[in-house]
């Protein structure tokens, strides 16, 4: 088996007329921790929709788990492809009206066959999946709220909820997009500790978009930086210098200064 999770050649997306990612070429690794930073749209989000099969490539070649996305693929090819991928989103996707265990437990559906998924959605969970659910749970420091309602957790607390489905769906691949975004300093930092950990424990590939840059070292052993929809940076985050990340997120030469530019952001020394 391949030892790279994402391999990606020369690989563009574009709607219409208007490219939003030009020839990227790059690898990611088993057990890597990967951080994708960039301006708002460089395309860090739709990288990973393109690497989840949410979308396919408008040119060049991608890989994700052994399965080119850039060709048409089965139902069953992308359904597992999906299963090994967990997600960790901003917004956290939990279903508000469901406790926190019950939340988890979907993310068997990723592996489920028809019939449990239907016991599933109906509630009607095995013995066996409860206990497997707690564990993550309990990894994620979260199994004194295992019932408690979803929309009755605090940011952080949904986060913790969001991995803890992801480690319970079995995937090997983490993708956690802007997953601090909405959560204050405190909880934001725990969060990120807790992925670190969890991906350096369990030697699960983590790939990472954020756009605050003292959350770079923490969680990733190598970055990737796009600038306008290109491979602008990618290096082991230890021979990234402060000022070569600062520089991804600088007005792109030729275009000049726009007056409502993004703040120059701060790096954690």
């Amino acid at each position: 088996m391949s030892s790279k999770v994402i391999a990606a050649d020369r690989l563009g997306y574009a709607i219409g007329r208007r490219a939003i990612l030009h020839d990227l070429s790059f690898a990611i690794e088993r057990g890597e921790r990967v951080v994708i930073i960039g301006r708002n749209g460089a395309g860090k989000s739709t990288l990973l929709r393109l690497a989840s099969g949410m979308r396919r490539p408008t040119s060049g070649r991608l890989s994700v788990l052994g399965c080119a996305l850039d060709e048409p693929v089965s139902r069953l090819a992308l359904r597992t492809v999906r299963a090994g991928i967990g997600q960790v989103l901003q917004g956290t996707h939990l279903v508000a009206r469901l406790t926190a265990i019950e939340n988890v437990l979907l993310g068997g559906l990723a592996r489920a066959d028809g019939l449990a998924e239907i016991m599933s959605w109906a509630r009607l969970f095995p013995p066996h999946e409860r206990s497997r659910a707690r564990d993550a749970l309990s990894a994620v420091g979260m199994q004194r709220l295992a019932d408690q309602r979803a929309d009755r957790l605090s940011g952080g607390e949904r986060q913790r909820v969001a991995i803890a489905r992801s480690l319970h769906q079995g995937a090997d691949v983490m993708f956690a997009d802007e997953p601090t975004a909405s959560l204050d300093p405190e909880a934001s930092a725990q969060v990120v500790e807790l992925l670190a950990r969890l991906a350096s424990e369990r030697n699960l590939t983590l790939v990472a978009v954020v756009h605050d840059l003292r959350l770079v070292r923490p969680l990733g052993d190598r970055v990737l930086a796009l600038r306008g929809g290109r491979l602008a940076l990618s290096a082991p985050v230890a021979m990234a210098s402060d000022d070569m990340l600062r520089d991804v997120f600088r007005e792109i030469e030729g275009a000049g200064a726009s007056p409502h530019s993004t703040p120059q952001p701060s790096v954690a020394r």
